[in-house]
């Protein structure tokens, strides 16, 4: 893989892997081929292989990328808040106007990614938020529990987000209103359930 950094290289990276992301979005990642890439992206394969060993480490690079963005932007949201449930709810926000705003990331992520040698990613992207809400959940339970429900609350975002991904039209002029709503529905649900929980 080329690691030259001069901005014409990095630019020419960038164009690459969102070109990939689009791809593979719409194809998935085992129909999808470096010559799909390369063609869509209008370089020659021996050009995109410069900068990427293989489709693996192309598409592995593109869900790398979209689960810090997101972790990074929960993290530094929830610094602006002080109560749990405060940060729950701000979470939820951050979560869906990142998933609107980028609709083909998130389509690899929950819709192909499960597939093969890939599978593997939205699992460590998932176990990443866990452990990023598990914090926000104070009730006196135990730690085994804690994360249990950490996971109940990944569930209930990425669920909402996959039907989202696969009803919507993704009209780009309803970002902001539409993440609202899907975080309010999400933060009305995953509290009501929290509220209800007691120590074991």
């Amino acid at each position: 893989m080329l690691n030259d950094t001069r901005p014409v290289n990095l630019e020419r990276r960038q164009h690459l892997l969102s070109v990939a992301r689009r791809v593979f979005a719409e194809r998935g990642f085992t129909a999808t081929t470096m010559d799909d890439v390369a063609r869509a992206a209008g370089f020659t394969k021996p050009i995109l292989y410069q900068y990427f060993n293989s489709k693996t480490e192309l598409y592995r690079e593109i869900v790398a990328q979209t689960a810090a963005r997101l972790l990074s932007q929960l993290e530094a949201a929830v610094e602006t808040t002080t109560s749990p449930r405060e940060r729950i709810e701000v979470a939820f926000r951050v979560y869906f106007e990142t998933v609107v705003s980028e609709p083909d990331a998130f389509r690899i992520l929950f819709i192909h990614a499960h597939e093969g040698e890939t599978a593997s990613e939205l699992r460590n992207l998932e176990l990443g938020l866990v452990s990023f809400i598990e914090p926000y959940i104070t009730v006196e339970i135990s730690d085994d529990h804690r994360r249990q429900l950490a996971a109940g609350v990944v569930g209930i975002a990425e669920g909402t987000a996959l039907a989202w991904l696969v009803q919507s039209r993704h009209d780009s002029s309803t970002h902001v209103e539409e993440a609202a709503r899907l975080a309010a529905r999400a933060a009305t649900l995953a509290w009501g359930g929290l509220r209800a929980v007691t120590q074991d």
